[in-house]
């Protein structure tokens, strides 16, 4: 399933969470993982969303403090 995050889209497994996505995103930008730590999740419309909430295919995640 692909989504994007920070307008980079990200391929990820079938019934991924936001957290999932986003180490996904850091892995592939090469930057250190750890900062998932401080990472604050958000929709497109710029909603906080969990770390642990699932995603849909073609889903829109922002993340800040990154």
């Amino acid at each position: 399933m692909k989504v994007k995050v920070n307008r980079r889209s990200v391929d990820i497994f079938d019934g991924a969470r936001a957290r999932d996505a986003v180490l996904r995103y850091l892995v592939l930008r090469k930057m250190d993982v750890s900062l998932i730590r401080q990472a604050e999740f958000y929709d497109a419309l710029g909603h906080p969303i969990g770390a642990d909430s699932p995603l849909a295919e073609g889903q829109v995640i922002k993340v800040k403090n990154i």
